[in-house]
């Protein structure tokens, strides 16, 4: 079994169902009245033929009652109508309190829509700044990083210059005493050598005279002059192997002449002279020699004190460049970090700006739609009430209706109670025709 659906009826409905029952039964009583009526005007009829007045009144009587039954037919097909009418503006009116309510809710859930979208869009402004915010934290704690970084790999450079700059000092100094040192014992070597010749040319003049007057002096001075020529010839030796192989080479041959000298001066006493002469001749030779490889010792040393001191120059050179390149990347460096911030922080200024923008974009969109539904919201509320007055009105002219109907309804009664007025005589024939026509 269908379950039954309860339909709440409206004040014009009701109004106009009381109106209707209101006709019905006034159109049940007018009914009646005219049967009574008919039934009294036949009973008249049959009992008093004469009774002309009586049944004219009686006549006008039931004439009375059909009008009132016509009106109250009209009434009640009136009070169709009205139900009718009043059935479809209930309908109406349900639709549009439905409708009302239906925008009511729309707009409450658009608003609450609105104002979660408002909170969301702040919600993510908030975000957007917070993540703002760190981002800048971010690439300033980096850039400060960064600055540390070159700040320490600048004192590094500069540490490291300092330290090469340093060694440079310090190897042209070492350079400077070892060239210094060299040269001095090139130096003393030279007046050793120079001595030497000198004690040896004199040894020998002194070996040519003693030779003159004496063989054997000059054989006891042949064997001291060998004997210097050795102690010369292993001292040229040592002095050549600290300096040069070519000196100890030139050492060697002028041991081994020395030596072979020795042996012809053994062999034969009156070569002594000649042998004299000619180790005279060839320490003058390496005396010359002794000069020359010192004079070319000293030029190697300037020349190398030179290419040291050039060398030095250089290093310090590449080291001032290197610093100066250091200086220069480290410059560059900052200048590049400081536009990559400047750039991060116009970056994060132009998207806080349109975080900014479109969250008020958002409350904006979200006033304009709170506001129309506030404004929908009131005009569904005036909608309303003109609808209550409206019903409040019908239904007063439903009361007003009523009691008219209720007055006519009375006096239709009254009427219809109310004793005729009897007129006599009556002709027989008239009232016999009057009830045969009944």
């Amino acid at each position: 079994m269908s379950e039954v659906k309860k339909v709440k009826l409206t004040p014009e409905e009701i109004r106009t169902a009381r109106n209707a029952a209101a006709a019905e039964k006034t159109f049940n009583l007018a009914n009646k009245l005219m049967l009574a009526a008919n039934q009294a005007a036949a009973e008249a009829r049959q009992a008093v033929e004469a009774k002309q007045i009586i049944a004219n009144q009686k006549e006008e009587a039931a004439s009375k009652a059909r009008a009132v039954y016509d009106a109250a037919t009209e009434n009640k097909a009136l009070a169709e109508r009205e139900m009718i009418a009043a059935k479809e503006a209930g309908e109406q009116n349900r639709a549009a309190a439905e409708a009302a309510k239906a925008a009511k809710i729309l707009a409450a859930q658009e608003a609450a829509a609105a104002k979660l979208a408002q909170a969301e869009a702040r919600k993510i402004a908030v975000e957007e700044a917070a993540a703002l915010k760190k981002a800048q934290a971010e690439a300033r704690k980096k850039a400060v990083e960064e600055a540390a970084a070159l700040k320490k790999a600048q004192a590094e450079a500069k540490i490291l210059a300092a330290q090469q700059a340093a060694a440079a000092r310090k190897a042209e100094a070492e350079a400077r005493k070892q060239a210094a040192q060299e040269a001095a014992a090139m130096k003393k070597e030279a007046a050793e050598a120079k001595k030497r010749a000198a004690a040896e040319a004199a040894a020998q003049r002194k070996a040519e005279t003693e030779a003159k007057k004496q063989a054997a002096a000059e054989a006891a001075a042949l064997k001291k002059a060998e004997a210097e020529a050795r102690k010369l010839a292993a001292q040229q030796a040592a002095a050549a192997k600290k300096a040069e192989a070519e000196e100890i080479k030139k050492a060697a041959a002028e041991a081994a002449a020395q030596k072979k000298a020795d042996a012809e001066s053994r062999k034969a006493e009156a070569q002594a002279r000649k042998q004299a002469a000619a180790e005279a001749a060839a320490l003058k030779k390496a005396e010359a020699e002794a000069v020359k490889q010192a004079a070319k010792e000293a030029a190697a040393a300037k020349k190398a004190e030179a290419e040291t001191r050039r060398l030095a120059a250089q290093q310090a050179a590449a080291a001032k460049k290197a610093e100066a390149e250091a200086r220069k990347q480290a410059a560059l460096e900052a200048a590049l970090i400081r536009k990559a911030e400047t750039e991060a922080k116009k970056i994060a200024a132009q998207e806080a700006a349109v975080a900014r923008k479109a969250a008020a974009e958002q409350a904006r969109l979200a006033a304009q739609e709170l506001a129309a539904a506030k404004k929908a919201e009131v005009e569904a509320r005036k909608a309303a009430a003109a609808q209550a007055k409206l019903i409040a009105q019908e239904e007063a002219a439903a009361r007003k209706a009523a009691a008219e109907m209720k007055k006519a309804e009375a006096a239709a009664r009254k009427a219809a109670l109310a004793p005729p007025e009897p007129v006599w005589p009556f002709a027989d024939e008239e009232v016999n025709k009057e009830v045969s026509s009944a």
